[in-house]
């Protein structure tokens, strides 16, 4: 009889700003799956790989972020730990009404909610997070004002905010996303929920886009440290009179996030926080 090979583990308590970006960087190297508890201290991560010196490197990048972290490394007897995750999944309720979740896990809806569906996948997103569902309300909010427009959405993931815009009315949805391995995610998303009108994806920077176009509403669902520097070609994409959508914002940077909005002419309109995240409307002009 063949014997199993074990899996090793990486736990260990991060802040919970650090959980996206630390899950991208798991994925690029391979990880088996994870697991993530909140506690008092922040998020308690546990993520798994084939190898010892994947688990290495993980622990490695985790010290590089945070040098006085206890990181533990262990040996388990190996799973199927992206079985084991999905089976964890719930549907998330993403704004009053409209829910998401896989095919294979349906919510519980009420008459004329809305159902989107995705494919997960650990690292794109999957509607759970504070800052995904603040830029869903806010689209919502802005419903009339999406009534066809043409919508970038710029760090895309799994394209959520793109499929709300479009049920919002909006004639053009465009994810924008730099991860090459979301490409196939997002096929698969859109086939799961046909356009009312049109959604593109691009895989590229913002430098990949024809400066010729210009979009009535530019939605950033990103970290301030990945989405403050994209603001000035956001202000040579976004219409004199459009809207911004700003989420992804800690509330103790609300200041420096409308500060630098407005330096490029984004006056805030609206706004909205959950638990310690904080979503800007703005409008340009």
């Amino acid at each position: 009889m063949r014997e199993k090979k074990p899996t090793f583990c990486v736990s260990t308590i991060i802040p919970e700003i650090e959980l996206d970006p630390l899950q991208g960087y798991w994925y690029s190297i391979g990880v088996l799956g994870n697991e993530e508890k909140t506690v008092k201290e922040g998020v308690q991560v546990t993520a798994y790989f084939q190898d010892r010196q994947t688990a290495l490197c993980a622990s490695e990048d985790l010290k590089s972020r945070n040098p006085l972290t206890d990181i533990t490394i262990s040996e388990v007897e190996n799973q199927d730990w992206n079985k084991k995750w999905r089976e964890s999944m719930q549907p998330a309720l993403l704004a009053p009404g409209v829910w998401v979740s896989p095919l294979w896990l349906p919510p519980a809806t009420a008459e004329n909610d809305i159902w989107i569906k995705i494919e997960p996948k650990m690292a794109f997103g999957t509607g759970h997070h504070e800052t995904t569902r603040l830029a869903a309300r806010a689209l919502l909010s802005s419903k009339e004002l999406l009534k066809d427009k043409m919508v970038l959405d710029i760090g895309t993931g799994s394209g959520i905010l793109c499929f709300v815009a479009d049920l919002c009315g909006s004639s053009v949805g465009l994810g924008v996303e730099i991860d090459k391995d979301c490409l196939e995610n997002l096929s698969e998303n859109r086939s799961l929920n046909p356009p009312r009108r049109k959604i593109d994806f691009l895989i590229g920077t913002l430098d990949s886009l024809n400066s010729k176009t210009l979009f009535d509403v530019v939605i950033m669902n990103m970290l301030i440290t990945e989405s403050k520097p994209l603001l000035p070609r956001v202000a040579q994409l976004l219409k004199s009179g459009g809207v911004m959508i700003w989420s992804g914002i800690l509330k103790e940077e609300k200041i420096e996030a409308i500060e630098s909005a407005s330096a490029i002419g984004c006056r805030l309109s609206s706004d909205e926080t959950e638990n310690e995240w904080w979503s800007g409307i703005f409008r340009r002009g």
